[in-house]
């Protein structure tokens, strides 16, 4: 049977939840014409591939990194998205096991599109240890936090260079952690996991209303 192309797989999870295509076109932050255009291709761009994912509740790069096949059929990208897909399936391939292997919980979940300010948020998190992951950059860049008073930031640098911010915030009175999920072996996404249990999950605080009823 021939695999089936990432945008035939949004399509029928569109079609199945019965999304009105004008309503998902806004959901992902495009014309309604290109929606169609999504359905039709065979590869695709790493950041609209995370808005899809989130949207439509499904995880689309562990679809990619649990079927190769697929992940063949977006060779056609250009070289910046195709190191973003390698870089997420790689990250979905390899962390629930070093998360497994360090006693830590495994459930990683896209972030939910609820950002009142306007600002993106992170792509990814470990909601147990509010430990977030931005695809491709920085969180801080991506959302500019640095020029806003209500946030405090702090880095780390690993031995091995990795850094990672931790961000207070005074919206919620929190602190979470953010790392830029880019390309790393499975050794050095151990390594940057291990740095932050050692040394950066101490800092975290969790939102007062994630305690309230």
């Amino acid at each position: 049977m021939t695999e089936k192309t990432i945008g035939e797989l949004i399509e029928n999870e569109v079609r199945k939840n019965q999304w009105n295509i004008t309503e998902f076109a806004e959901a992902i932050n495009c014309k309604r014409s290109n929606v169609y255009n999504i359905f039709r291709r065979n590869n695709m761009d790493i950041q609209l591939l995370a808005r899809i994912s989130k949207v439509l509740k499904h995880n689309y790069f562990q679809d990619l990194a649990d079927n190769p096949d697929l992940a063949v059929l977006c060779a056609d990208e250009t070289g910046k998205d195709k190191t973003g897909k390698d870089a997420v399936s790689q990250f979905f391939e390899v962390m629930p096991g070093i998360l497994t292997r360090m006693g830590l919980s495994n459930c990683i979940t896209f972030f939910k599109d609820v950002s009142t300010d306007g600002n993106p948020l992170p792509d990814m998190i470990l909601p147990d240890y509010l430990v977030c992951f931005t695809i491709g950059e920085r969180w801080v860049d991506k959302a500019h936090v640095n020029t806003n008073p209500y946030f405090k930031v702090k880095t780390l640098e690993s031995e091995d260079g990795f850094l990672v911010d931790i961000i207070d915030s005074e919206y919620g009175n929190s602190t979470m952690i953010d790392v830029k999920l880019d390309y790393k072996t499975e050794e050095e996404w151990e390594s940057v996991m291990r740095f932050l249990k050692d040394n950066c999950l101490k800092y975290v605080k969790l939102p007062k209303r994630m305690f309230n009823k």
